[in-house]
This record gives structure tokens, C-alpha cells and sequence, in this order.
């Protein structure tokens, strides 16, 4: 994936869960219809439950979010309607061309192992990888945006946090 911009990446060391939770939060609040997040990291980093958050404080009612590794995309009720899709199974982009993803330009799109979306990879995005932190229990985080709405969410994230 493409990194090195103008500002800094914002970068957040050593978050537990609850930080996890309160940083999907603000995420959710500077969502706009047609929001991109592009998810990074390995396998049990936390890439769901962080999609879990942001989809949860968008919700009117709680929404029980799983990884939909097998079904490639799930649609959950929200407003804007979230589209929460994982390319882990995808062997080719071409198979991603598919899924016609984007189609709906007002919906949310989370794509989790957004590597494999190579050269599908949106020019404007917010990318978000999460790591093991050297202590397991934690994870880290580094947010980017690329694109000028996403520069702007992600100095509204920087500051809310």
C-alpha cells in the first residue's frame, strides 16, 4: 500500500480494547457517505471488533458484527448503509471486480485485508493498520488518509481522541 504522505500518519501505541472501542467511536463520527476504510493486519488483530465499533455507533440498535470472511460481504442497517466486506479468501483482484464493490457512492465501505484489493485500491481512503502490540494484549494503530476528505478525517480523529 501506498504510505508517505504530507502530515504524519497518526500512530497510537499499546491501545487495549476499551481504547480499541472509543477509537471506533470517533472514527464513526467523522464518517461521510461514501467513507472508505481500508483495514490492515494480521489474523486476531482486531480488525472485526474495530468494525463492530464504528458499526455499532451508527446503529439505532445494537448489531451483531462477524467477520464475514465466507459470505465476502455483509450489509448492515445503518445510515449511511455500512458495507462490510473481507477479501481474506480472494485469490485474484479480478475475483474483487466481482463483488462490485463501490457501486452504491452514499454507503460506507470497511474492507478488511484491504492489501488484496491491489490495483482496485481506492486514490481517496482512510487506510487503518492495527499490529500486535510487543505485549499481546494490546494493539497499535496507525491511521492515514489519502485524499482531502480522508486528510480531514484524519485530523478530526486525531483531535477527538
Amino acid at each position: 500500500m501506498q504510505m508517505g504522505s504530507e502530515q504524519p500518519i497518526i500512530s497510537y501505541i499499546k491501545l487495549n480494547i476499551e481504547q480499541i472501542k472509543k477509537l471506533g467511536k470517533t472514527i464513526s463520527k467523522s464518517i461521510f457517505p461514501g467513507s472508505k476504510l481500508l483495514l490492515f493486519g494480521n489474523l486476531g488483530t482486531g480488525k472485526t471488533t474495530l468494525t463492530s465499533y464504528i458499526v455499532n455507533s451508527l446503529s439505532k440498535s445494537p448489531i451483531n458484527v462477524t467477520s464475514p470472511t465466507f459470505s465476502l460481504v455483509k450489509v448492515y442497517d445503518t445510515n449511511p448503509t455500512i458495507y462490510h466486506i473481507d477479501l481474506y479468501r480472494l485469490n485474484d483482484p479480478q475475483e474483487i471486480e466481482y463483488l462490485d464493490i463501490f457501486l452504491d457512492t452514499k454507503g460506507i465501505y470497511i474492507i478488511e485485508w484491504a492489501d488484496f484489493l491491489d490495483y482496485l485500491t481506492p486514490e481517496e481512503r482512510l487506510e487503518i493498520h492495527i499490529s500486535y502490540n510487543e505485549d499481546i494484549r494490546f494493539r497499535d494503530v496507525k491511521i492515514e488518509g489519502f485524499g482531502e476528505k480522508y486528510k480531514e478525517m484524519e485530523t478530526s480523529i486525531e483531535k477527538e481522541q
